[in-house]
């Protein structure tokens, strides 16, 4: 009997797509620590706001749209 799987086939790994996720996983970690820090910096200051972060960086999307 010969039955066919994918573990019988060697597993083909591209670098080109292997390095742009790999950096794509490493770029969107960074923002996310970024941000986090951005939002402990604006609770501290503004805890009365509900979305200070977000309203920040609403004001400063707009401002460079000008």
């Amino acid at each position: 009997m010969s039955s066919s799987t994918s573990s019988d086939k060697p597993k083909v790994v591209d670098f080109a797509t292997a390095s742009e996720k790999h950096r794509a996983d490493r770029d969107h970690q960074r923002r996310e620590d970024k941000v986090e820090s951005i939002r402990k910096r604006f609770d501290e200051a503004f805890p009365e706001r509900k979305t200070p972060v977000k309203d920040f960086l609403r004001k400063k999307k707009d401002k460079k749209k000008r």
